[in-house]
């Protein structure tokens, strides 16, 4: 197994290259219109900071406000980004830390502020009614986007010393200081204001305001404001750049159009480099899509299209997780596949059943996902090791230590069904969309990717990848030689 990289390379390996190609799609929603959400995110804020905090009129706002669903300021702030990558921009760790603090005193200024107006009666009824469990639940896939980013720390798994420590340790503390001042900021803005009151786009300048402190509300919109425009930057950044990460550990990288080209899987347009090293067609080539979504989609659809699709890829990595650590029974070689794509169809089913038609049709198909799984771990034998022959890879990682899910196949299971059923919380409309979204990587796969790609040109040979394993608190590179299917 590749020691860095994402849902991609894990998909790559266990499950093939249409799978990973769909995986690979589903990634660039994290980093391409993520980045499009966030800047269209920033485009409201601007709107609402000049309309409520500068007091500059309705008839004034109209060049940044000129209806339609387009968003003036978002595109700007879109081309803005997308120039400064093609002219070579430079992440520096100083620029980026001092951004990240800013951030990370805002985030605590609003919620201490947000404690200190509180009042509890904005909590009654704790669940709204005209919303209910299933609001509560369809919240909890727009929240999710507030969530992304933190997988890619898996892409920079080789730079890691004691890796197989350290990076999941780092992931898990991640995850839990995010949520952490996720649900301390949403407790605290519910406490300011009635949540019928918050405003969609700066809710708590607004939730300030409305309690008369005003120099905090313009302190805080003022921070938003400044502080978005970055994200957008880096997302942008690490869309083309990642290709440096490619280059130097010659690995599958995820998430981004060049590793593809580096396959064959895109045109090698979106792997190309000029003079200085600089991706300039793929960052012209990101900043394009992001500067069109970023103008003309609303934040609130690329939000849950980008929370679904992410949802996605983590099924894709739960999947092929079972693949590499379970194998099928010598009489049935072809078992375990079947199993899991069995345990995938009835999860859906099920949890599309309990939000759209009947909890009684849940019911009955629930038992057969769960079934499916216990057959799993009775019938599917544990790999001999990290990959089998079987789910056509051979022993990618010959390390000494790696970190092992435990419970395996239940744990990888419960996340498959757990991302199905966030996922099922969407209107039919929205899972329409993010189904056809899927049929369009598919189309494009035959189209161009089944034809072109390195394996299918050059055969599915022996190739020497370099590997980092970790000894002793030092990392150290090797080579591995591994059969790629």
């Amino acid at each position: 197994m590749p020691v860095a990289g994402s849902s991609y390379a894990y998909a790559y390996v266990a499950l093939g290259e249409l799978p990973a190609f769909v995986t690979a799609g589903m990634l660039a929603l994290e980093f391409l219109v993520s980045g499009s959400a966030v800047a269209r995110a920033w485009g409201d804020k601007v709107v609402e900071w000049l309309r409520v905090q500068m007091n500059v009129s309705d008839s004034s706002l109209r060049l940044l406000e000129p209806g339609y669903g387009i968003n003036p300021a978002a595109c700007l702030v879109s081309i803005a980004t997308t120039i400064l990558v093609m002219r070579g921009i430079k992440e520096s760790k100083m620029a980026t830390d001092f951004f990240t603090w800013i951030k990370v005193f805002l985030v605590a200024f609003m919620i201490i502020g947000g404690f200190v107006l509180f009042d509890g009666s904005n909590f009654e009824p704790f669940v709204p009614p005209e919303f209910g469990a299933s609001g509560v639940l369809r919240g909890a896939v727009s929240s999710f986007f507030g969530y992304l980013g933190f997988d890619a720390m898996a892409c920079v798994a080789g730079e890691a010393i004691n890796a197989e420590r350290n990076l999941p340790l780092s992931i898990i503390i991640t995850l839990a200081i995010v949520t952490t001042l996720y649900v301390a900021a949403a407790i605290s803005l519910v406490g300011m204001q009635s949540y019928e009151d918050i405003s969609p786009e700066s809710g708590f300048p607004v939730a300030f305001k409305s309690n008369g402190v005003e120099w905090a509300s313009q302190l805080t919109a003022f921070g938003e404001v400044f502080t978005l425009p970055v994200v957008v930057l880096v997302s942008i950044v690490i869309q083309p750049r990642l290709q440096y990460a490619l280059e130097a550990h010659e690995l599958f990288s995820s998430l981004v159009m060049i590793a593809l080209a580096n396959d064959g899987l895109l045109p090698s347009i979106f792997g190309e480099l000029d003079v200085t090293g600089n991706p300039k067609k793929g960052a012209l080539i990101a900043g394009i899509c992001m500067t069109i979504f970023a103008t003309f989609v609303p934040f609130s659809y690329l939000e849950d299209f980008v929370s679904a699709g992410i949802l996605m890829a983590f099924t894709v990595t739960n999947s092929s997780l079972i693949i590499l650590r379970r194998r099928s029974p010598d009489a049935d070689p072809n078992l375990l596949q079947k199993y899991l794509a069995w345990f995938n169809l009835f999860s859906f089913l099920t949890c599309l059943a309990v939000s759209h038609v009947s909890w009684i049709v849940g019911c009955f198909l629930g038992p057969v996902s769960v079934s499916i799984a216990t057959k799993i771990s009775r019938q599917c034998p544990p790999a001999t090791s990290f990959g089998n022959a079987n789910s056509k890879t051979t022993q990618w990682y010959a390390g000494k230590k790696y970190f092992s899910t435990p419970f395996v196949p239940y744990i990888p299971c419960l996340g498959i069904f757990v991302n199905y059923f966030l996922i099922s919380q969407l209107a039919f409309i929205g899972i329409a969309l993010l189904f056809a979204y899927v049929l369009l990587f598919v189309l494009l796969y035959f189209l161009y990717g089944a034809h072109n790609s390195v394996g299918r040109k050059e055969g599915w040979e022996e190739q020497e990848y370099s590997m980092v394993e970790s000894d002793d608190n030092k990392s150290h590179e090797t080579k591995k030689e591994g059969v790629m299917t």
